[in-house]
Order: C-alpha cells, then structure tokens, then sequence
C-alpha cells in the first residue's frame, strides 16, 4: 500500500495548515503522514475508524484527536454519511521556534478518554477550534490573522499544559542525523514512489534501523 505524504493548502501568514472535509467526496483517506502535529474534530456523520501505526481508534461526532508528527495515519467510514470534520496541522518549524520543549511533545488527547479525564481543557481545545474555524469562513484581514492567532496561541497552552507527554527513551531516534537527512530526503521526493527498502538502500542501514 503506497503511503503518501499528506499536502494541505497553507493560509499565508498563519502557522497552521486548516482542512475540512469536502462533502462531495467520501470520508475515506488513503495512509500518509506529515510533518507536524493534526488535530482533528469530528462533528458529525458516525463512527469513524482513524489508524495510527496500525493502531486502529473509533471516533464519533464531538469527539476530539491529536496525531503526532510523522505517524502514518489513514481514516475510514461508510460512504453515504454525511461527514463534517475538520482540523489543523500544525506547523512544526514555527511551533519549535516558539515552545523549543515541544520538540519533545507526545500529544495524548484521544476523543471521549480525553474528554472523561480532563472535561474542561477538553471542551477548551474545542472553543478554541471551533472559533478558528468560524473566523476563517471570511477573508484574512491583518486584524482578524492576529484574532485567529490569540484563539491558536491559547489552543496550543492548553495541549500542553493538558495532553502532552514527554516522549520515552524507547521513541526517540538513536541516531538523530539519520532521521534528520531521511527526512530531508522524503520532504523532497514525497511526490515519487518512496518505500523502507529504498531508503535503506539508499543510506546504507538495515530496515530495522530505519524503521527504528
């Protein structure tokens, strides 16, 4: 199965990349990955099956989710629902800049679990969302940028303060210049058929070692 490298319209001069799901098309999304984080909202339709790494997760209407940078992730329901959903992907080289600490962020808020152990930085992520969302429903002006901003700046205090965790020894990269320079490499040829064993090939490690 071929996994793509996720590419969302940029909204210049936000740090952010907004989706929404088109209604025309169905909800399912094909394996891919991007460079930093996604927050999801589901606002309605059903049950949604999102797999993360080949976790699969159930997701219904309100419910909220977090993927982290570079997890190969994928979605799927039944077709003739009518979905809305929508969400940000954060941009990482702006997010590190700002909060260097985030670099170590293991996101952890997970729809209706999340919702259960901490109901009210919950239901603030999605104020916060929702009211990114209405406002870019009108043309960016410089006054309504820094409006979006003050709701995305608070967005990311209460992720966070709430649902981070630093990442485990076990998750981080022994070999932190491999993954930078493979990283690099897969930034530039996203659009081309990349698998493990061409890179690996490539860069001269075993497919373990890449995968780890």
């Amino acid at each position: 199965m071929k996994i793509l490298h996720e590419t969302v319209q940029t909204i210049p001069r936000l740090p952010f990349k907004y989706y929404e799901h088109d209604p025309l098309t169905d909800i399912n999304v094909a394996p891919h990955w991007h460079q930093g984080i996604e927050l999801n909202y589901l606002v309605s339709g059903t049950t949604l099956k999102f797999v993360t790494d080949g976790q699969t997760n159930e997701y219904r209407p309100g419910d909220l989710w977090t993927t982290n940078r570079r997890v190969v992730h994928s979605a799927s329901g039944p077709t003739e629902v009518d979905w809305v959903e929508f969400g940000l992907i954060i941009d990482d080289d702006f997010l590190q800049t700002q909060i260097p600490a985030s670099a170590n962020w293991q996101l952890t808020l997970n729809g209706a679990a999340s919702s259960k152990t901490h109901p009210q930085a919950y239901a603030d992520v999605r104020q916060q969302l929702v009211t990114i969302h209405d406002l870019l429903t009108t043309p960016t002006t410089d006054l309504l940028r820094l409006q979006i901003l003050s709701h995305f700046y608070q967005l990311l205090v209460t992720l966070g303060q709430t649902f981070t965790v630093p990442l485990t020894a076990t998750t981080v990269s022994p070999n932190l210049t491999l993954t930078d320079t493979v990283m690099t490499a897969i930034n530039q040829h996203y659009a081309e058929p990349i698998d493990g064993n061409t890179l690996a090939e490539q860069f001269h490690v075993s497919l373990t070692t890449l995968n780890q």
